[in-house]
């Protein structure tokens, strides 16, 4: 009987197993207002004046709102509209004072004068006084330049503005002498670039001594969103995970290596869908939410995903909303480019291609002995090596054939980009590569004063399968010209000190557009910004340099273009680069979201997406039913194996009660 028993316990059990719900989330949420993403770690840091990585950028974005963004919608060109801001800045010419050789000089500036939005606030928090977030004021802008000043924050960008804006440099220099004497941050010392009018606490000026057109990008970024003085002198470095904001959303749950929730903000600004945009665009469905409040969402849940394998997997489950197509998916979701498999078509699936403003390229550190240098010999050499480079190899093997190759710095969609041009030493030859080679003194790659083959180190922190894959490819290449290459990888973090120092030879790298200007590419090999800035290759042709001085100060006019063809004409000569290839992304979306736009520079285009909750939760039903075949048959054999030992048992039961008989007789 006792096993008997137990034997029906453990069916019933088997069978009620199944019943329970897969779905990660908690119940009846996925027929909610949410939007289900992942991100592929923790972000580094949540503190806007730090964070630099694509990882850390997509969340604070969200939490921080800044005096412009991008529209979502147009392009070709980017259009920047007030976000915080209440109109566009206006600019005026100015005078300031400056001291040269013992006398004050009047030099001309340039005066942008800001206006935000009244009734502003930030997020509540135990920061503020009885937790009620305050009003944002034109002085939290100014407290976010302050800010990029302190030592021990990092400012990523310090370069490109503490030269620019007036007595910038000199606070610069006070807040790192005063961290040098353990004093901390002296936030009150006034600025003479950062001016609040006195009688309006709305409105901020920034006095630029040289021109910097490009500070209307620097504006939308999060760097110079509006940050609390509470809120910094309250947390420090914990800002990296206690974020305040004034933005769309706030932080209300972090589970650290698990998920990221972000909740509507009720102080959220009053931002509206665009009501206008590209041609095909209404076609296309982008306009059905135009002049709607945003965000169309209530919460995102961002939960950490590390394997491919695991995200795509809950994708096809309904647990995610949106997945990119990689190695890991190519040959489940297309049938062949450009085109959805037919499984893909039936689940309703939706396939979005876009192209990145970005640029992957090879570099030769041009302070090396072998490999660096400007002779007629080292051009050669480095034109050689680069002819030996097939782009497109790249982009089939790794990329799934989506790409575009690249002939120069700047990609398409930002201005200077010639889609015409092509650099002679990019196109794939190995015959002229090899005739390079000779004539830079490397007759089948070998070195005559030694004999020995020409060695080409490459400096790496290729740790990935992927990755190890673009080295593989790249030795296949060069042993066709007779160039030995030898692999040295490091750690990430000693493989970037290495570079900052210089103590590479040649290496790979990537670089994403931060904002839509050719400076922020040309800036790359700008010879002042040698590493431990960008200037990774430590190029440093003088003439690059006083043409990009000009440049970098220009609006875009004709004029600017033909400067910036002359930079490429020296750069191909020089040839310090092997420009590889600008990314191009297939990405695929269930049918129950809607908004889909990638934009190459903008982050925050999930306060766009629209979601039908209702139908995604019938989907996720429907594609995760509980399956209670194999459920019955473990039953059926649990039942059946027992009937044997049931039999047993009875048999000698029986025979007790026998003798028990026999006894008493």
């Amino acid at each position: 009987m006792t096993l008997l028993l137990l034997a029906v316990l453990l069916a019933a059990g088997t069978f009620a197993l199944p019943g329970c719900s897969d779905n990660p989330y908690p119940p009846g949420e996925s027929a909610g207002n949410v939007l289900y993403t992942s991100l592929l770690d923790d972000p580094k840091t949540l503190d806007p004046t730090i964070a630099y990585s694509a990882e850390d950028d997509v969340v604070i974005c969200l939490l921080y709102s800044s005096y412009f963004h991008y529209n979502f919608l147009k392009r070709d060109p980017f259009v920047l509209e007030p976000d915080l801001g209440a109109t566009m800045p206006r600019q005026e010419t100015t005078f300031y004072a400056v001291q040269e050789k013992g006398r004050s000089v009047r030099k001309p500036g340039e005066k942008w004068i800001f206006s935000i939005n009244h009734g502003l606030h930030f997020q509540n928090d135990p920061c503020f006084p009885g937790g009620k977030g305050r009003e944002v004021t034109a002085a939290d802008f100014l407290f976010a330049f302050r800010r990029m000043a302190d030592p021990t924050a990092g400012f990523p960008l310090l370069d490109s503005v503490e030269d620019k804006i007036l007595g910038m440099q000199e606070y610069v220099d006070y807040c790192a002498q005063r961290h040098k004497q353990r004093l901390g941050m002296d936030y009150d010392k006034p600025i003479a670039g950062l001016q609040l009018d006195p009688k309006d606490p709305y409105t901020f000026s920034i006095v630029l001594q040289k021109p910097y057109p490009q500070l209307r990008y620097i504006m939308a970024m999060h760097f110079t969103a509006p940050q609390a003085r509470e809120a910094v002198l309250r947390y420090g470095s914990d800002l990296a995970r206690h974020p305040v904001g004034c933005g769309p959303f706030q932080l209300s749950e972090y589970h650290h290596k698990q998920s990221l929730v972000l909740t509507a903000s009720p102080y959220r600004p009053p931002l509206t869908y665009p009501t206008e945009g590209m041609p095909g665009d209404a076609a296309a469905g982008l306009l059905q939410d135009a002049g709607k409040p945003v965000p169309l969402v209530n919460k995102i849940v961002f939960t950490v995903i590390r394997e491919p394998v695991t995200a795509w997997n809950l994708f096809l489950q309904g647990y995610l909303d949106a997945a990119a197509v990689s190695q890991t998916n190519y040959q489940q979701v297309m049938s062949h480019p450009g085109e959805l498999s037919p499984e893909m078509k039936r689940k309703g699936i939706k396939l979005y291609r876009s192209v990145a403003a970005d640029l992957f390229y090879f570099f030769f550190n041009m302070e090396d002995p072998t490999f660096g240098g400007y002779t007629p010999q080292k051009r050669k050499l480095r034109q050689a090596i680069s002819l030996a480079v097939d782009s497109q190899a790249y982009i089939d093997l790794l990329y799934l054939g989506l790409g575009k190759q690249a002939q120069f710095a700047i990609p398409p969609s930002i201005f200077g980009y010639d889609p015409t041009y092509r650099n002679p030493y990019r196109q794939y030859n190995v015959a002229r590569a090899r005739q390079l080679l000779a004539e830079a003194g490397y007759p089948g790659g070998i070195d005559p004063k030694t004999g020995n083959r020409l060695t080409l180190y490459f400096d790496n922190y290729f740790t990935t399968a992927n990755f190890r894959q673009i080295f593989g490819l790249f030795k296949k290449q060069m042993d066709a010209i007779g160039v030995r290459v030898v692999s040295r990888t490091y750690r990430y973090n000693v493989y970037q000190d290495k570079i900052n120092n210089g103590e590479i030879q040649f290496s790979y790298y990537g670089w994403s557009c931060d904002y839509p200007d050719p400076e922020n590419f040309l800036f790359l090999l700008y010879g002042p910004n040698k590493g431990p800035g960008p200037n990774y290759a430590r190029y440093a042709n003088p003439e690059y340099d006083r043409l990009f001085v000009q440049v970098r100060s220009m609006e875009d006019t004709p004029a600017r273009a033909a400067l910036i063809r002359r930079m490429r004409a020296i750069v191909q000569e020089d040839c310090p680069w092997i420009c590889e290839q600008h990314s191009q992304v297939y990405a695929i979306t269930h049918a129950w979201l809607f908004n889909i736009k990638s934009h190459p520079i903008a982050l925050d285009t999930a306060i766009y997406r629209r979601v039908d909750g209702p139908q995604r939760a019938r989907l996720q039903a429907a594609w995760n039913r509980p399956n209670y075949a194999p459920a019955v048959g473990l039953a059926l054999f649990l039942i059946v194996g027992s009937l044997p030992a049931l039999s047993v048992i009875h048999h000698r039961r029986n025979r007790r009660v026998r003798r028990k008989e026999e006894v008493a007789g």
